[in-house]
């Protein structure tokens, strides 16, 4: 008979994070390892979104994803992450250009870092919105925006 299938062995990837400066004016990068199975692309990219949904670790940086956000998927194709979010991503956002601005880019900024992707797609309970808070033109695909990010 075949030998039972070994899990792959965990790797640690380090990735860049981006969250809001203490003044809302850019997007600052925070390295963090994460645990993968060895080079699952699709799993890297889950992961980097939950980790942004919990936060910051460091105290001078600001969390951009509003408190009880979720993943509730995502897929990649042809270099295009379509990343689907509860709910909560949308009715429990602040709001505001800036505060939308850096909600949409730490997640565009902090996927388009992963090798193999190159847009964003943002979705809301499996639907394209026009924007998040009537600021920001999100439904269409987003690419990076390195401006935003401190230099």
């Amino acid at each position: 008979p075949p030998a039972p299938e070994q899990p792959k062995p965990a790797a640690t990837q380090e990735v860049n994070l981006y969250f809001s400066d203490d003044q809302a004016m850019y997007l600052v990068a925070e390295k963090r390892g994460i645990q993968i199975e060895s080079s699952d692309q699709k799993q890297l990219a889950s992961a980097v979104v939950n980790e942004l949904i919990a936060g910051p670790k460091q105290a001078r940086l600001h969390a951009t994803i509003p408190q009880g956000s979720s993943l509730l998927s995502l897929e990649i194709a042809d270099g295009l992450a379509t990343v689907n979010l509860n709910q909560d991503f949308q009715s429990k956002h602040s709001g505001g250009s800036t505060g939308e601005m850096m909600t949409i880019y730490s997640l565009v900024n902090s996927l388009t870092d992963l090798q193999g992707i190159q847009q964003v797609q943002l979705l809301v309970e499996g639907k394209k919105l026009e924007t998040l808070k009537g600021h920001l033109e999100i439904s269409q695909p987003l690419t990076r925006n390195p401006d935003i990010i401190k230099k």
